[in-house]
């Protein structure tokens, strides 16, 4: 089962990178789960996800899977996302003014059925990597 989830979670990031929300609606379970960091239950419904999804795609996010791990029906994924951040009171097209924004996510992606049904986001990847039994092995 490991590897049936690590490849649907790379086609979702596939189908991301191209825009492809469609795609990503049906890998997502009607009742999926998605926990932020720091949270006890899901706050997060379908439609709430793809809400996300779609404002990630609009703003131009560079998105690089760094690590996807399956453990079971569990993935643990790690992630870089980056853009570029326009100064808005610079009209010029090519601003020297431009600021990058650049972070990681991490989270650990529960499939079933070939769908993805509970996210659980963490603050890092050895966070994750604890909460499946794994030891990361560059702290």
């Amino acid at each position: 089962m490991s590897q049936a989830g690590v490849e649907l979670l790379l086609r979702g990031y596939r189908a991301f990178v191209a825009g492809d929300l469609d795609a990503i609606e049906g890998m997502l379970d009607p009742e999926v789960e998605w926990v932020g960091v720091g949270e006890a239950a899901g706050t997060a419904d379908r439609a709430d996800v793809l809400g996300v999804l779609r404002d990630r795609v609009a703003e131009d996010y560079q998105v690089t899977v760094d690590r996807c791990i399956g453990v079971g029906d569990d993935v643990v994924v790690s992630m870089r996302f980056s853009r570029v951040e326009l100064d808005p009171s610079d009209e010029r097209p090519l601003q020297s003014r431009r600021s990058f924004l650049v972070g990681r996510y991490a989270a650990i992606v529960t499939t079933r059925g070939g769908r993805v049904c509970r996210v659980v986001e963490y603050p890092h990847l050895s966070a994750a990597l604890t909460a499946v039994g794994l030891e990361d092995e560059n702290p």
